[in-house]
């Protein structure tokens, strides 16, 4: 009956996507288009943003053909990465409802951390992208072997609690402050946890035979905010900044046309000058704000002052916090005004205890940012915006889960 070639394209066209894929494997089992893993990763990430998603709708956001795409959520349904999820309503004209396709959450599970100088945060999620535990444990670098074990037994506590969840346990990835090689997941240097030239990737693999990555924390960040996108399009252009409180360092993580940026030696982002820590804004401030508008304790030690409280007490009314984060978000401004131009990013997204502030510190920082702007381009420049990761001070540790996504998994 479709012998014609006339009639073939025709009929073609006028089916339904869901008809497509039915004829495609029934007529052409063999079928083996040269796809790269490239291909197979942004349908994937594009069901995973959005939840679930028709083909015809991946077909239109993607603008691949629709035999490729078909071969695409074949590959990927064999695999078990995705799975019907039910079927979407018909159109005004009527014919069969769409298929929708769902990531599959029973996959398996990833745990993220990120290890810092006062804490571990740690998450798990499936899959899908659903977070199924979080948690923050005490935490403090020593000597190596006591910065590992520490590490390790952090581990296998978050192990242990999520046992009862299921799926499989796919892969551990751990997000640190520093330099670490993009290839081999080897700490170069990490002032914060006091390692130098330090496979910690191996140590974790060998205590629990799971594969294991090693990523920088703003890059893992920068990397979630690429791989937990929830809305239709992918921003092409990302910057993820975090600010140490305690140092008073910026850590920066770089998504360039939908891919991280981490340089041929990793240390992509380390362009930031030196700002001033939070214990050093609070001591500058403290003597400019009359006491009866001191609302927030200070009887304590200043470097025991964390965003947290300041952002708690400013929406009380207390002057000295709100001057604090003001002159905090100058500071972040100035650094982003730099880099502006270098990367001309369309979002910029703040992460880690910067994010605890949500809108107050976003709103600070645009102010500040355009006026620097305009003063530095004497033509019109679209500012970027400025926005707070979703999942806050855990975003570092959730994005270090996107690891798996983007290195690891074999399509």
């Amino acid at each position: 009956m479709y012998n014609s070639p006339s009639i073939r394209k025709k009929y073609y066209f006028a089916a339904s996507y869901e008809t497509i894929l039915t004829f495609v494997q029934s007529v052409n089992k063999q079928i083996m288009l040269d796809l790269k893993e490239r291909s197979h990763k942004k349908v994937f990430a594009l069901i995973r943003a959005q939840g679930e998603v028709s083909g015809a709708m991946l077909a239109k956001q993607t603008e691949m053909q629709p035999s490729s795409l078909v071969y695409i959520l074949r590959h990927l349904k064999e695999k078990s990465l995705i799975r019907i999820s039910g079927y979407g309503s018909s159109t005004e004209r009527g014919g069969k409802r769409p298929v929708l396709w769902q990531v599959n959450p029973d996959y398996g599970n990833i745990l993220g951390l990120e290890v810092m100088r006062h804490s571990i945060r740690a998450v798990m999620v499936n899959l899908a992208g659903d977070i199924l535990m979080k948690a923050e444990k005490e935490f403090t670098p020593g000597r190596t072997e006591k910065t590992i074990s520490r590490i390790l037994t952090t581990i296998s506590e978050v192990i242990s609690e999520t046992c009862n969840l299921p799926g499989k346990l796919l892969y551990i990835s751990l997000a640190v402050p520093g330099i670490v090689d993009p290839v081999t997941h080897r700490i170069i240097y990490s002032f914060g946890l006091k390692l130098e030239n330090f496979d910690l990737k191996t140590y974790v693999m060998d205590r629990f035979n799971i594969s294991t990555g090693v990523i920088n924390d703003a890059n893992a960040g920068a990397l979630g905010e690429q791989w937990f996108n929830t809305g239709e399009k992918f921003v092409n252009n990302i910057l993820y900044i975090m600010y140490n409180p305690l140092a008073g360092g910026m850590g920066l993580g770089v998504v360039l046309n939908r891919k991280l940026y981490t340089g041929s030696n990793g240390i992509a982002g380390e362009i930031f000058s030196r700002v001033p820590s939070l214990k050093q804004i609070i001591e500058e401030k403290i003597n400019e704000i009359p006491a009866e508008d001191i609302l927030m304790p200070v009887n304590r030690p200043v470097s025991e002052i964390q965003i947290s409280d300041l952002y708690s007490y400013s929406r009380k009314g207390c002057k000295l916090s709100m001057a604090v984060l003001a002159g905090l978000s100058k500071q972040v401004a100035k650094e982003i005004s730099k880099i502006t131009g270098l990367f001309d990013p369309e979002r910029i997204t703040l992460g880690g205890d910067l994010s605890i502030c949500e809108n107050l510190c976003c709103d600070e920082i645009m102010v500040a940012l355009k006026g620097l702007l305009e003063n530095h381009y004497p033509f019109k420049i679209k500012i970027p915006r400025v926005d707070y990761a979703k999942t806050k001070i855990f975003s570092a540790a959730t994005g270090a889960t996107a690891l798996y996504l983007s290195d690891e998994l074999t399509l």
